[in-house]
């Protein structure tokens, strides 16, 4: 399997479907994995390199997300709240306030401060990672990242 399937089939379409299907802390899950897995494609080591989710998550982060995550991810705020405790507990944790768009008010928008917390707008946040997944695919598909051995097909 090429990169960029992987990248199509296993993070743009099952987080979209898993999204339409009303999963809210899956679809959380697999963009907060999917972030690090980007940063992988991206990096020059191989995919199985140990020791690098986070250097991994911060280079996605901060080559192919908004500007605002970036911001949110100094310190490894973004990496250590988002990535690590889905990762290790299963749980976004006692600073991210993650939601459908139905569930918000409509004076808080997507990663704003809220009572202490970060609002994840779920539908927004999969609209980022999926332009994100396609930065990725494209600069594959003009070679300027090149193709990683993988373990599956």
């Amino acid at each position: 399997m090429r990169n960029q399937e992987f990248i199509e089939i296993r993070l743009i379409e099952e987080s979209k479907k898993l999204l339409e299907a009303g999963f809210l802390f899956p679809t959380f899950s697999i963009i907060s994995q999917g972030i690090e897995t980007l940063g992988a494609f991206i990096d020059k080591k191989p995919l199985t390199a140990k020791a690098q989710s986070k250097k991994r998550f911060s280079l996605a982060v901060n080559q192919l997300l908004p500007e605002i995550y970036k911001d949110l991810n100094s310190d490894n705020w973004l990496y250590k709240q988002m990535r690590c405790n889905v990762s290790h507990l299963c749980s976004s944790g006692a600073f991210i306030d993650l939601k459908f768009r139905t569930e918000t008010s409509k004076k808080n928008k997507h990663l704003d401060l809220v009572n202490d917390q970060r609002l994840f707008v779920i539908e927004n946040l999969l609209i980022d990672f999926h332009a994100a997944c396609l930065t990725v695919i494209d600069r594959l598909d003009k070679e300027e990242l090149k193709q990683k051995a993988m373990a599956i097909r």
